[in-house]
Order: C-alpha cells, then sequence, then structure tokens
C-alpha cells in the first residue's frame, strides 16, 4: 500500500477497515438552531489578529442581523416558517431546545444596506475595528466595532456597510439599536428566537 493510500485512508482488497462502518438513522438526528442564512459567509486568508476581532461559526452568521424597512414583507415570511419549526418541529430538554428541522432563509438575500462606515462609527462613538474569524479564516469584507455595551460586525463594500449584525449585546444595547434602526432606516431581526425590533 503506497503513501496516497494511507494518506487518504485506502485498504488493500484484503485488508479490513481499522472501524466498522455504521449507518446513521436520520430520524435521530436534531438540530441546535431553527434557522441559518441561505447565503453562506465568503473567507479569505486571516490576517493579523487584533484585540477587536471575534470568531463566529458560519451558522451563527447574520443571525442577529439589521435590515432595510422595505424588506418587511420578505421577513415576515420568513419568520412565519420559522415560528412553524418552533410550533412543529421542537423538543425542549433539561435548559435545551433541539429541532427536527432547520428553515433554511432563502427570500431575504443580500441585505445591501449602504450605510456609510464613519457614520455608523460616529454614531456609536467607536473608531477601532476588527476583524471576524470563520472557522479560521477571515469573513472577506469584514469588520467588528466595539462599544461599551455591544459588540457589531458585518461586511463592507468600499467604504459602505452592506451587512450589519450584533455579535454581544445587553440590555443597555437597546439605545444604541435603536439609534441605528432611526438613523439608518433599519430594524434589526433575531431570527432564531422571530423578533423584530424597531426604533420607538
Amino acid at each position: 500500500m503506497g503513501l496516497l493510500d494511507k494518506l487518504l485512508g485506502r485498504t488493500k482488497k484484503s485488508e479490513k477497515p481499522s472501524t466498522p462502518v455504521t449507518e446513521l438513522n436520520l430520524n435521530d438526528i436534531w438540530f441546535s438552531l431553527p434557522t441559518i442564512s441561505n447565503e453562506f459567509p465568503l473567507t479569505v486568508p486571516l490576517g493579523n489578529q487584533t484585540d477587536f476581532d471575534i470568531q463566529i461559526h458560519e451558522d451563527d452568521f447574520r443571525q442577529n442581523e439589521f435590515l432595510k424597512k422595505s424588506a418587511r414583507a420578505a421577513i415576515e415570511t420568513e419568520l412565519s416558517a420559522i415560528n412553524e419549526v418552533w410550533n412543529i418541529y421542537s423538543k425542549k430538554g433539561d435548559g435545551y431546545t433541539v429541532f427536527k428541522v432547520c428553515h433554511v432563509r432563502k427570500t431575504i438575500g443580500e441585505p445591501g444596506l449602504n450605510i456609510p462606515f464613519n457614520d455608523l462609527k460616529s454614531l456609536l462613538n467607536s473608531s477601532d475595528a476588527g476583524q471576524v474569524i470563520v472557522n479560521g479564516a477571515a469573513l472577506a469584507g469584514g469588520f467588528v466595532i466595539k462599544t461599551q455595551h455591544t459588540t457589531y460586525y458585518g461586511t463592507l463594500d468600499q467604504d459602505l456597510v452592506t451587512t450589519l449584525c450584533l455579535f454581544e449585546w445587553s440590555e443597555q444595547s437597546i439605545a444604541e439599536i435603536n439609534a441605528i434602526n432611526k438613523s439608518f432606516n433599519t430594524l434589526l431581526v433575531n431570527w432564531c428566537q422571530c423578533e423584530i425590533m424597531n426604533h420607538a
């Protein structure tokens, strides 16, 4: 047996695999999230890391995102499907909930916010920006902004924010979120909890 066979885990016909093959029962598969985005995060090689960098899993991409108010009808369509997952296909355990199906959001597409990056940083009184690390690579065009109470991330096209999401937040973040929604005519959607936050 050659080196390539060893690297690929191939065996000769006379050899038996070292571990038996077991079939997976699809009825035993449960998901930890009720929904994920249809848009996969594009990545580039990781650059020099900073104190402002964050790490996310690809499934968490755009789970709490700002969208244009004009997308409200599409948002409601997606939320209806996610609510169905909660109501029909969820199971609660001791401190957790799992889902038999996971809804893939397909009607939203790219947010295309076009928010001037300098305006966003000025509104949040934050000038430092880090990078978003997704599975060991950097989110293409990604950025991170941190305030005292909140961590935001998203993507840039030139100097325009095209995607804006929440990474960490608290009750004290509400004023910031309302300010963003009011200033840039957006609303915040928490997809997994089926919640929409608009400015008061």
